[in-house]
């Protein structure tokens, strides 16, 4: 059989399928391509991985996304990428628990009696969630969910135009996906279940795999069966579709006990004074000119987490984790607030814990927010936040969403990979794009997830994204990836809306590069690109692209720009025994000359991460083997301290600095 033209793939498929229903399709794609698939994960993964396991999961993945997926592209391609993108992760997998001999958390064990209880939960409350619907809303969704008819056909059943069939069944899904929250949401069985056990990733795949049996086998009350599986798996249930109107959980008391068993006690009350004049002038901002801020306006110190506190999934310090992003709230001139993601290795059962840290005081307190299911990706912040207070977050697995001040994420795509939020996310664009193939587009208002068609289409088996900061009056996008297997050279495009330029690739780069758009390449066209140890510049705008050399033997962890237009890096090398180098270098020129930050502080082991904060501070991850923590700078990275300082110039000194370290908070 030619897998690159069955099952959907072919025009006369395609018409028989669309008229079965989407689980007769399902069926028949699963019953055609699973051997297949079975035996190109075994290919990929060698003759220890578990390649069944991985093929159902990608047939799950698949199922997930169905409702999204387009039936005129060949289905092999598609669950194929999905494959291999999962092989990889679990080789991936593999190679870190070789150096931290702990049980990889990703691994799916036999399904337990606690999990089976819970994938029948949310199948149950799927159900009372239909159950609960007005009776013309539970019939559009048999119409479109069960019977597969087009929207034209539901109009003329109904007597209705087109236009009033869409909008019914947007509320329709709406209401039941509002429903199935309020009854899943919060249940403190699935609560406790998650927390103590931190299954909450086995459990959704899981789940999924109850309900696409479910609907494949037609067990059951076939209509009932397949909505349910519709609002858990192809909905979502995700709290997307606008942002909720829940307010963040209360906060804890000031006293509220630390993972330790101990009650922290409030932080001391700020005194500094206002600042006077509002931001700085460019010229005097620190890291462009290396002067140092003036003092900062009062904020309030980072209140305690309410969230639900987990045993044995790391510290509620910085210190013990190795972040990966820092993201700076877009209102931080009022708010102070900014997010810091990444893993902590300490206190940790796993190995590694997905970590989340907050400050609402500009990095001088900072608080573990206790989160189900984050996966410790890079944090994504709404143009309008804190009025849309929803966080999002991308890692490799997954764009997820929370809605209740950080502390359950919920799923919005089957897939992660590199991602980016429109700049008019808040306004007229409400748009996150989403780099696993084929690319996916995440639709806000509706909380559909479609593929991301370009032109010409790629060849990539992922994507990464760069938005122009005037991509609202300009529509200009850089998009990476790579060239055909077996070489995958990195390519760059330049795009307008989907159409884009021919692909360029990058001299010497294999792999889909991370790419960023400076603030000026609205007129300057200057944008950066790297991967691995290669960096690269355009200034025209992603059209072409030339090298850079890097001031350090490395891979670029982290690349960030301030508002003054300098540059910052962030690089890694590790060798055996632990040995580690790098670290944190500026450019005031876009590469062309470097300067070295921190040196004879601990970043001279390597950074992970570096964001310059729109008052001039620096915050930078110094890696360590069991987690480098944080560190900031107030000075444009003359001094550093293991956090920001009340009134903007008190960086330490480096041996006040290294015993600061060690007092912890």
């Amino acid at each position: 059989m030619d897998l690159g033209v069955s099952g959907l793939g072919n025009p006369e498929n395609r018409a028989h399928l669309e008229g079965d229903g989407r689980e007769a399709q399902f069926a028949e794609v699963y019953a055609a391509h699973f051997r297949p698939l079975v035996t190109f994960c075994r290919r990929q993964l060698g003759p220890n991985g578990d390649a069944e396991a991985l093929a159902q999961e990608a047939f799950l993945r698949a199922w997930a996304s169905w409702d999204r997926y387009a039936p005129a592209r060949p289905f092999w391609p598609w669950v194929s990428t999905i494959a291999r993108r999962l092989c990889i992760d679990q080789a991936r997998r593999r190679r870190r628990a070789a150096a931290h001999p702990t049980p990889p958390v990703d691994d799916i064990p036999p399904l337990e009696p606690d999990e089976a209880v819970i994938a029948l939960d949310e199948y149950a409350w799927a159900r009372a969630a239909l159950a609960g619907l007005r009776p013309h809303q539970q019939r559009v969704l048999h119409l479109r969910e069960v019977d597969g008819w087009s929207y034209d056909r539901i109009a003329s059943h109904e007597g209705v135009s087109v236009e009033s069939v869409r909008g019914a069944l947007k509320r329709s899904r709406q209401a039941l996906r509002a429903a199935y929250t309020r009854l899943s949401e919060w249940n403190p069985v699935v609560l406790v279940v998650v927390a103590l056990r931190s299954l909450t990733r086995r459990i959704s795949h899981r789940a999924q795999r109850t309900h696409m049996v479910v609907a494949v086998s037609g067990m059951g009350d076939r209509a009932a069966n397949a909505i349910a599986v519709a609002v858990v798996v192809g909905l979502g249930a995700t709290g997307g579709g606008g942002f909720s109107a829940r307010p963040p959980l209360p906060v804890a008391a000031a006293t509220a006990p630390s993972s330790t068993g101990e009650r922290a006690a409030a932080p001391a009350p700020l005194t500094s004074a206002p600042t006077a004049g509002g931001d700085l002038e460019h010229g005097q901002r620190a890291g462009a000119q290396g002067a140092v801020p003036p003092a900062r306006q009062t904020s309030p110190p980072t209140p305690p987490d309410g969230g639900l506190r987990l045993p044995g999934q790391g510290g509620d310090t910085p210190e013990g984790s190795e972040f990966v992003s820092f993201t700076p709230s877009p209102n931080y001139a009022n708010d102070h607030e900014v997010y810091a993601s990444g893993v902590a290795t300490r206190q940790c059962l796993l190995g590694s814990c997905p970590t989340l840290f907050h400050s609402t005081d500009g990095g001088m307190t900072w608080v573990r927010l206790w989160s189900l299911d984050f996966g410790g990706g890079t944090v994504l912040l709404p143009p309008s936040y804190p009025a849309d207070h929803r966080v999002f977050e991308i890692d490799a697995h997954a764009l997820r969403v929370a809605a209740d001040g950080g502390h359950l994420f919920r799923p919005l795509t089957p897939l992660g990979g590199h991602a980016v939020m429109s700049p008019g996310f808040s306004s007229v664009d409400r748009q996150i794009l989403v780099g696993a193939m084929p690319g996916w587009i995440y639709h806000d208002p509706t909380s559909l997830v479609t593929p991301f068609n370009l032109a010409p289409e790629p060849t990539s088996v992922a994507l990464s994204f760069a938005y122009s900061p005037a991509y609202t009056s300009d529509h200009k996008l850089v998009v990476g990836g790579t060239g055909l297997l077996p070489w995958s050279q990195s390519m760059v495009s330049r795009c307008a809306g989907t159409i884009c330029t021919t692909a360029t690739p990058l001299a010497g780069s294999a792999g889909t590069p991370s790419l960023l758009a400076s603030r000026t390449y609205a007129t300057s066209g200057l944008t950066y690109a790297w991967q691995l140890a290669r960096f690269y510049r355009s200034v025209d705008g992603g059209a072409s692209f030339t090298p850079v050399a890097l001031p350090a033997a490395g891979t670029v962890q982290s690349v960030a720009e301030d508002d003054a237009g300098r540059l910052y890096v962030a690089l890694l090398s590790t060798g055996s025994g632990g040995t580690s180098s790098g670290g944190v270098f500026s450019s005031p020129d876009a590469g062309r000359t470097w300067t070295r930050i921190g040196a004879g502080t601990a970043l001279d082991r390597g950074a992970t991460a570096v964001m310059p904060l729109p008052d001039g501070r620096l915050l930078v991850a110094p890696y360590a083997s069991n987690g480098g923590g944080l560190l900031c700078s107030d000075d444009g990275g003359g001094t550093f301290a293991p956090r920001c300082s009340v009134n903007g110039s008190g960086g330490l000194t480096v041996p006040r600095m290294q015993a600061a370290l060690s007092s912890g908070r």
